[in-house]
């Protein structure tokens, strides 16, 4: 027992170094990025004939409540050329119907281009008008097979992988491409911020008036997103070890995912394994290459409200991490695939997959050896406070650098309640997500089947004098 307490008590000294660095490099990161979107004009950039078209993939399952709204919603971003491509992946509703009514297409005959492998395609409907929209119907394969099918007809040089229920900020395309602009031949993908919008107003696709949500569980989660975006994805970026473009919003080099063979269709973390598939086959090919997190773009998204569905969320995160780390245990602690190999990889494994394992049982072994002696009281509880205390660093760590950066939560009510959820989260919620994580791994190795991620929609929300309050922010 006196070992497993010493090496919990090392797991977690080595956690604080390697976290301590992480969030140093975020920090120098976002400074980076900060003064350099000073000096930059979005407008030039955005009617420069440097600016590379886009293709927008939006793979869609039974959406027709809102298929048209979002898809309006991406025809007025901001940017020089894009082109959207939806596909519909086997859907049972409406979505199809509602699409040829809303933006009055025709079926036309094209041929399927033989690029990446997937589902076999229904129909193809284009607009009788001028706009640059593309629909796909196809035979039912998934979120990664859908995006296979758009990333075979689309036109242009990169796609941008984004769901069909988020809601992009106007000026998040042109944000998210300017690593493409500043290095073309060495970025492969690069991915924005992500924000929770449970509570916020929505309609015909923007975000008109951004609140915080209102009920404990989303609240939770904008802690954990700022946490993970702010801390970790930027740091990580900093060090070209980035292994993971969240897949509600990411742009990819049209061109490199296709030789990396596409979304990988045998996972349940497809967005990714698709990126640390980009790193091993660019380290192979031996070519100059960036991953890159850029930390102001937002793309809206809902959150689960419900334990349940929550649960079910977190037990398919971590089942897909998982799965990535097992196809691609040859890059783990390999110097050959860079801070990728031998540094995020082992980070996955030590600190994602096997820290709620140690975590929790870290906990029921310090209670035994309090219980049985072995361990003082005063000790254990001092070393709780300490782990509490760190974690709460790197929460409000990340709630500093977006405050001083960006400053999506005005208002000391706004930063106090996310502080406040922060702190709470270590009084239940944190030690539930780890059961759910360690069910994910459970899982992994049993089989079984996920179910689908249940939404309200973004219904608009109803004043609220307790958590209500304006907020500018994900």
């Amino acid at each position: 027992m006196k070992i497993y307490v010493a090496f919990v008590t090392a797991y977690f000294l080595v956690f604080v170094a390697f976290h301590t660095w992480l969030l140093l490099m975020a920090r120098f990161e976002i400074s980076r990025y900060t003064s350099r979107l000073r000096k930059t004009s979005l407008r030039r950039t955005i009617r420069s004939p440097l600016a590379p078209p886009i293709s927008i993939l939006v793979p869609a399952y039974n959406e027709a409540a809102g298929i048209t709204d979002s898809i309006r919603s991406l025809l007025a971003l901001e940017y020089a050329t894009f082109e959207i491509v939806v596909i519909s992946d086997g859907s049972t509703d409406e979505t199809i119907a509602r699409l040829v009514e809303a933006f009055d297409l025709r079926e036309v005959r094209r041929p399927t281009p033989p690029f990446v492998a997937h589902e076999p395609i229904r129909a193809v409907y284009v607009p009788r008008g001028s706009i640059k929209l593309l629909v796909l119907d196809k035979e039912n394969g998934g979120k990664a097979d859908a995006l296979n099918a758009g990333i075979n007809f689309a036109t242009y040089p990169l796609v941008c992988a984004i769901d069909a229920d988020s809601v992009l900020e106007q000026d998040a395309l042109v944000k998210t491409a300017m690593p493409f602009v500043d290095d073309p031949v060495s970025t492969v993908a690069s991915g924005g911020l992500i924000r929770i919008a449970n509570g916020c107003r929505i309609e015909h696709g923007r975000v008109v008036d951004a609140r915080l949500p209102r009920t404990p569980l989303p609240l939770f989660q904008v802690v954990e997103y700022l946490r993970a975006f702010f801390g970790a994805r930027t740091g990580w970026s900093a060090v070209n070890g980035l292994l993971i473009v969240s897949g509600a919003f990411g742009l990819f080099r049209r061109d490199a995912v296709i030789a990396a063979g596409g979304w990988n269709t045998e996972t349940v973390g497809e967005d990714m394994e698709l990126v640390v598939r980009l790193h091993q086959t660019m380290r192979e090919q031996r070519h100059s290459y960036r991953v890159v997190y850029v930390p102001d773009p937002v793309c809206w998204t809902e959150a689960p409200e419900s334990a349940r569905v929550l649960r079910r969320q977190r037990r398919r995160w971590h089942r897909g991490s998982a799965e990535t780390l097992r196809m691609h245990a040859r890059m783990f602690a390999n110097p050959r695939y860079g801070a990728a190999g031998t540094l995020a990889l082992p980070a996955l494994l030590l600190f994602e997959l096997l820290g709620p394992i140690i975590e929790l049982s870290g906990y029921a072994v310090a209670v035994v050896a309090v219980l049985t002696g072995t361990l003082s009281t005063t000790i254990f509880l001092l070393f709780l406070a300490v782990s509490v205390l760190y974690g709460l660093t790197l929460s409000f760590g990340a709630i500093a650098l977006e405050d001083a950066s960006f400053g999506r939560h005005p208002g000391w009510d706004q930063l106090g309640k996310i502080a406040l959820f922060a702190v709470l989260e270590n009084a239940g919620y944190r030690q539930l997500s780890h059961l759910w994580r360690i069910e994910g791994l459970w899982q992994l190795f049993r089989g079984g089947e996920w179910g689908a991620m249940e939404r309200k929609g973004f219904a608009q929300p109803e004043p609220d004098a307790t958590l209500g309050g304006e907020v500018g922010l994900r």
